[in-house]
């Protein structure tokens, strides 16, 4: 009975096809806002979402604004599918359509891996709730405790120049006209140019440090991705490789 051969050469080449890292593409940010109480973008986007669809869980810690005065947080509200009305107070039930983090963590678990696409945060208040700032992470199915910094939002809220206007009145009693920033709306979108924005993704973490007066006023979070096709072990697919070159040499004697 022979003994199939592997080259050196051939050998290395499977070695370095299998150890090869996948390339991560480039964050794109795009942020969107509006004044009039429309929802940026023109439309909400209504299906696509892993966490409506392949969420196995959330969870959150630290401190959400006026929990302690008896607010309910529920995490449902930002990934049921639903924009629900205008959070702020006078124009939604003074946040029922809202999760408001402070200085918090919170965390979603997919029911699988997944290369994600595309991440989508709705916001909306007045202009003292409405702006946006987190760090978002991931953990891959590899190691699932281990999460990996995806991008930063730096801080920002919607421009005041494209809030309607409002009559007031100066200190001498004149009428003038001012800026109304009490409808608020803002998009946060994440995407990349090609490829994933990262890859066999099982846990996402969005973490807050205390923007914006103890809370923003998230009503949706959405990620867009596709499921990862499951491939064999390193050892097995090595095993495989070599055993097809072998028996192709024995084919050839």
């Amino acid at each position: 009975m022979s003994q199939a051969f592997v080259s050196p050469v051939a050998h290395s080449l499977v070695l370095a096809a299998i150890m090869l890292p996948c390339a991560r593409a480039t964050v794109i940010q795009t942020n969107l806002g509006t004044g009039d109480g429309t929802t940026p973008g023109g439309s909400f986007v209504t299906s696509g979402s892993l966490l409506s669809t392949n969420l196995d869980s959330a969870t959150r810690t630290g401190s959400f604004y006026r929990e302690d005065s008896g607010y309910a947080v529920s995490l449902s509200r930002l990934s049921d599918g639903e924009l629900g009305s205008l959070g702020s107070s006078g124009l939604g039930g003074d946040g029922a359509y809202t999760v408001m983090p402070n200085i918090a963590v919170i965390q979603f678990d997919l029911d699988e891996p997944f290369n994600l696409t595309k991440i989508r945060t709705y916001a909306s208040w007045d202009d003292g709730r409405s702006g946006q700032g987190y760090v978002v992470k991931f953990a891959a199915a590899a190691d699932p405790l281990t999460f990996i910094t995806l991008h930063t939002v730096a801080n920002w809220n919607n421009d005041i120049s494209i809030f309607p206007l409002r009559e007031s009145f100066d200190m001498d009693g004149n009428s003038i006209t001012i800026p109304d920033p009490d409808n608020s709306t803002t998009l946060t979108t994440l995407s990349s140019e090609s490829g994933f924005l990262a890859e066999n993704v099982v846990s996402l973490q969005f973490v807050f440090a205390g923007y914006q007066n103890r809370g923003t006023a998230y009503r949706e979070f959405q990620v867009e991705g596709s499921p990862v096709t499951l491939i064999p072990e390193p050892s097995t697919l090595l095993l495989g490789i070599l055993g097809a070159l072998g028996l192709l040499r024995r084919n050839r004697r």
